[in-house]
């Protein structure tokens, strides 16, 4: 087995044992697993079938897309807003509600690093995150 630092995962140490065999990525393996318990089918029965080898490649795509969605930002950013407009009773356009959010952003950018990072690239004025993100 290589042991070089270019093959730091197990899949690269894999790939570099074997190069022609194909290692599938997380959300290919769990379709294929799926198809084979519906079906009864081994895996290259699976792959030389054209339906199963779209559905095999549509998954391999989604697997390499980002797990972090906009959606999660979007509701993120709405649950500080409902948060500040629970607090005021006023609607999020309101110049008292607006000074809340920026309480809850000083407030919630105290707790981790992970959060101060988010809040530093995402988050400019209290104006602008009920424009975007307010229902």
């Amino acid at each position: 087995m290589i042991a070089h630092k270019e093959y730091d995962t197990l899949k690269g140490r894999k790939i570099a044992n074997d190069p022609t065999k194909h290692y599938p990525n997380k959300d290919e393996a769990h379709l294929l697993r799926k198809i084979m318990a519906k079906t009864g089918l081994t895996e290259k029965e699976i792959r030389a079938d054209k339906q199963y080898r779209i559905q095999l490649s549509k998954a391999q795509k989604q697997g390499r897309e980002p797990k972090r969605l906009a959606n999660e930002i979007t509701k993120w950013y709405q649950d500080l807003i409902k948060d500040a407009c629970r607090r005021t009773g006023l609607v999020p356009q309101h110049p008292e509600t607006l000074k809340v959010i920026d309480e809850i952003i000083k407030e919630r950018s105290g707790q981790s690093w992970g959060k101060r990072w988010f809040l530093h690239q995402h988050i400019t004025s209290a104006e602008q995150i009920v424009k975007l993100y307010a229902k």
